[in-house]
């Protein structure tokens, strides 16, 4: 087992009770089944299986776009400069505009070369056997890890076409007056599948969510809430969460109850 334990850096949000009536607050329950999305697409065979992901019933570590976007952004940026340099050195000559593009290009260029090579890493973990989820800051900003039951969620309003909508994000606990959000989507647009994974995952006293990637622990996880009883679930859910077989769900009930 990996351990994926972070301290805890935040309790809590400054303004709690403005940002619980965010128009775009999701709350923390199963509301749907989370069907096919990321989890369910975790190669546990391959060898970089560890390295981008890790799933088992203590943690679940997931990739970041950390590195990806200064790549992206800083390369593309590379490219627009360049190609303004190629016209200057054609022509002799570059229109106000094409100078503002260059500017502005060759400037996210050298700031995404600083940033790539000077950032923290960028962490998104969810600690299903303490209570606590890490989520990446901005910027230059550490992780933030933060109870899960204190942590406050939304979706995304993406663009004007409804591009990047409703995505998963978790709201950071800072200073911000709006708030800054963290991505923290498994199902791309599917934010209440993703929510719903979120919540039956963290919820330690519901069995492990669908996914070959928990296969391997469940035994180990179901004779751990065996051995407290089978206490009942902290979310509510309008999804069946059973056991792996009918032997451990008529034990379950035998005990817990439900």
């Amino acid at each position: 087992m990996v351990d994926f334990t972070r301290p805890v850096t935040h309790t809590g949000y400054k303004n709690a009770e403005k940002l619980k009536k965010h128009y775009h607050r999701v709350y923390k329950q199963i509301s749907e089944h989370p069907g096919a999305l990321r989890i369910d697409i975790i190669d546990v065979d391959k060898a970089d299986y560890t390295k981008e992901w890790y799933a088992d019933d203590n943690f679940f570590n997931m990739p970041t776009a950390g590195t990806i976007t200064p790549l992206w952004v800083g390369g593309v940026s590379y490219l627009v400069a360049s190609i303004f340099i190629i016209g200057y050195v054609k022509d002799g000559t570059l229109k106000p505009f094409e100078i503002f593009l260059f500017v502005l290009s060759s400037l996210l260029a050298i700031f995404f070369t600083i940033y790539y090579f000077t950032k923290p890493k960028k962490e998104r973990i969810l600690n299903r056997k303490d209570g606590l989820i890490t989520m990446t800051g901005v910027l230059w900003q550490k992780n933030i890890t933060i109870p899960f039951k204190e942590c406050l969620f939304v979706y995304s309003t993406g663009g004007e076409d409804g591009t990047g909508a409703y995505n998963l994000e978790a709201m950071r606990p800072s200073k911000s007056k709006f708030g800054t959000f963290a991505d923290f989507n498994m199902g791309k647009e599917h934010c209440y599948q993703a929510i719903s994974l979120v919540t039956w995952y963290m919820d330690k006293n519901r069995p492990l969510p669908p996914g070959r990637v928990f296969d391997a622990c469940r035994d180990r996880d179901y004779e751990r809430r065996k051995a407290a009883g089978f206490p009942r679930p902290l979310y509510p859910s309008s999804i069946a969460t059973p056991e792996a077989t009918k032997e451990q769900q008529a034990e379950r009930k035998r005990i817990g109850g439900w």
